[in-house]
């Protein structure tokens, strides 16, 4: 009996220790810049998850116009499934020259490779017609879907930001009409975070469910599960102009454009959130930021878009608090916005260089 058992117990840390070693890389994707060119789906490759080289030349690795109603995609958000060989990406489904006000669905893909994908893009007015606020007229955006898989329910979650023209509220900012000359109160667009399910073949979604109302306008969902405290950690931007929030410390929050927590013993909350800022000091806007595993060790890097300074930057820590490393810089065909990095083999990093070149 001691025999088997410790055979057993040899067995069970070989295998451990194999899995430890299974990813070497890591994989980013992300989008470039706010043009139709730049709305396109791009791959980096990075060794230590802070230095990133792009694949293909920077040149796009699926074409947008391909995959989307706009022609344009935005925020990708790259997945490992559970079975450990398919792959899920959703994505925002957005041209920005045609206004940040123009934008309605979502798209969900899935690959097997990383290379090849299937594709889905799904308009909300249209998917759900009966959805009271969500029609056309006044449904404001849907913008950056992510993927997380509920253990509970044994399906993919994809969450994502809502914004209605219904919800706005008035700012203390004003704003100048160019032909006038008049001026008025700004009035912010209202962002919560939702939640759908995908059906099984990965091509379709339930009705939108309200999962994180910040209070005031909140987007880039961002969740990862904390095995040490057993709960999940929603990271999240509060978005839009500096206002205070009356959900806040002692009836009231500033809201300054940074990378917020909240945190929940269920994936679909409620969240509690933590009321300051993660990122690095003094450093604002920032927005879509990421959270994802360091190779063979126990902390996480948080990444988020400096993009009002033109680069990444990059934290360490524990999920609970971070420190930061360095901005990696975006230049040259590695001009990263808003993406996702996931850890890839030996293996499937060959795969993606022979396929698109390094």
């Amino acid at each position: 009996m001691r025999k088997r058992t410790f055979s057993w117990l040899l067995l069970m840390g070989l295998c451990l220790g194999v899995h430890a070693q299974k990813y070497s890389s890591y994989l980013f994707a992300f989008f470039s810049n706010n043009t139709p060119e730049g709305e396109q789906i791009r791959y980096a490759i990075s060794d230590d998850g802070f230095n990133y080289r792009s694949l293909n030349d920077g040149k796009p690795i699926v074409a947008s116009d391909s995959i989307a109603l706009k022609k344009s995609i935005r925020d990708p958000h790259i997945m490992r499934a559970e079975d450990g060989k398919t792959f899920y990406m959703v994505l925002t489904d957005m041209r920005s020259s045609e206004g940040w006000q123009s934008n309605d669905g979502l798209i969900l893909m899935k690959s097997t490779d990383l290379i090849h994908w299937q594709h889905t893009a799904i308009d909300f007015p249209t998917r759900f017609p009966n959805l009271e606020g969500f029609d056309r007229e006044n449904l404001h955006a849907v913008w950056a879907p992510q993927t997380i898989w509920d253990p509970v329910e044994k399906k993919y979650m994809i969450y994502y930001s809502i914004g209605r023209h219904d919800w706005e509220y008035e700012t203390n900012d004003w704003e100048t009409n160019r032909k006038t000359g008049e001026k008025k109160k700004f009035f912010q667009p209202y962002f919560k975070i939702f939640y759908s399910y995908a059906n099984e073949d990965f091509t379709d979604i339930t009705e939108p469910q309200l999962l994180f109302d910040f209070g005031k306008a909140s987007i880039d969902g961002d969740i990862v599960y904390d095995p040490k405290r057993l709960e999940y950690v929603l990271f999240f931007k509060d978005e839009g102009r500096s206002v205070i929030n009356p959900a806040g410390p002692d009836g009231g929050w500033k809201t300054r454009q940074g990378v917020m927590r909240a945190t929940s013993t269920s994936l679909t909350g409620p969240y509690k959130v933590e009321w300051k800022h993660l990122q690095k000091p003094g450093q604002y806007p920032v927005e879509g930021s990421s959270v994802f595993p360091l190779i063979g060790s126990d902390e996480y890097i948080l990444m988020y878009d400096c993009y009002a300074n033109g680069y990444y930057q990059f934290c360490k820590g524990d999920l609970t608090h971070f420190e930061y490393v360095k901005d990696t810089p975006t230049k040259g065909n590695f001009t990263p916005r808003h993406g996702s990095v996931i850890q890839i083999t030996k293996k499937e990093r060959k795969r993606l260089e022979k396929h698109f070149g390094y």
